[in-house]
């Protein structure tokens, strides 16, 4: 059985729009919020949770941690295949920009992600730059050499974590 990241000719299909986008976010925030309930469970459950703490303790090891949780969930998935649940949902997947199958690597994952988060810190602008883009890039697609499509249902079902070479 053929791969199916080169059994599928990814510039045929149209980048993905900003309200598909942010239905796909709010349906991964929800997974998100989830993740960060059991980091933060672990964390008390590892630290004590009659143990005080200021906001400044919270800042330099809960955080970065919920950070790290959110960044390795987008990371696997972006990795393996390319579609966080959300983005299945709405038939989105990232792709390299290159547009040949190749899976999103370590690297672009990374800039993606905190080029995402400084999107959203500034008030979504980076998300709203689909509407102006000719490419209908957001920031983190462009700066990550990465882009965002949107699936034919068809395609979206055969579409199967990629595996790691």
């Amino acid at each position: 059985m053929n791969d199916s990241s080169n059994a599928i000719s990814y510039v045929e299909y149209p980048s993905a729009g900003l309200l598909r986008r942010l239905a796909s976010i709010v349906y991964d925030a929800l997974i998100v919020i989830a993740l960060w309930f059991l980091i933060a469970v672990l964390y008390l459950a590892i630290t004590g949770v009659d143990t005080p703490r200021d906001s400044r303790d919270l800042q330099l090891t809960l955080f970065p941690l919920l950070m790290g949780g959110t960044f390795l969930f987008y990371y696997w998935f972006w990795s393996h295949g390319g579609q966080t649940l959300g983005m299945r949902a709405w038939r989105l997947q990232v792709v390299d920009a290159n547009l040949d199958g190749r899976p999103v690597n370590f690297l672009q994952s990374l800039s993606r992600f905190l080029m995402a988060t400084l999107s959203l810190c500034c008030f979504g602008l980076g998300y709203l730059w689909v509407v102006f883009s000719p490419s209908n890039d957001t920031w983190h697609d462009s700066l990550s050499n990465t882009r965002t499509l949107v699936l034919p249902k068809d395609i979206n079902k055969q579409v199967l974590p990629a595996k790691r070479s």
